[in-house]
C-alpha cells in the first residue's frame, strides 16, 4: 500500500468524522468515543506487521496540527485528546521494545 493511500488515511478520517459527531451532541461523552477510536487503532497495529509506530504518528501528526487550528472547542477536545492517546500508545510500544526478554 502506497503512503498517499494507507490505512492511517481511513484512520484520520474517522476521527476526524468522529470529532464532529462529538462537535455536534453535546451529551456524547468523549472517553468511550476516544476508546473506541483507540480500539480501532489496536485492530489495525493488530492485524499486520509494519511500522506500528510510524502508523501512529502518521495519524496523530496531522490530527494534531488539526486540533490546533479549528476553532471548535469540543471538536479540539477529541482530536487533541486523540493525538494524546496516540503518542501514548506510541511511548508505550518503544518502551515495549526496549524491554530485554527474560
Amino acid at each position: 500500500m502506497t503512503a498517499e493511500f494507507g490505512p492511517y488515511i481511513q484512520m484520520r478520517k474517522l476521527a476526524q468524522q468522529m470529532a464532529i459527531q462529538f462537535q455536534k451532541d453535546p451529551d456524547i461523552d468523549l472517553m468511550p468515543l476516544l476508546a473506541h477510536f483507540m480500539d480501532e487503532v489496536e485492530v489495525n497495529v493488530a492485524s499486520d506487521r509494519f511500522d506500528h509506530s510510524g502508523f501512529m504518528e502518521k495519524i496523530r501528526a496531522p490530527l494534531t496540527l488539526d486540533a490546533e487550528v479549528t476553532l471548535d472547542q469540543r471538536r479540539k477536545e477529541f482530536l487533541k485528546a486523540v493525538a494524546d492517546a496516540l503518542q501514548e500508545r506510541i511511548e508505550s510500544e518503544a518502551d515495549t521494545a526496549t524491554v530485554p526478554a527474560s
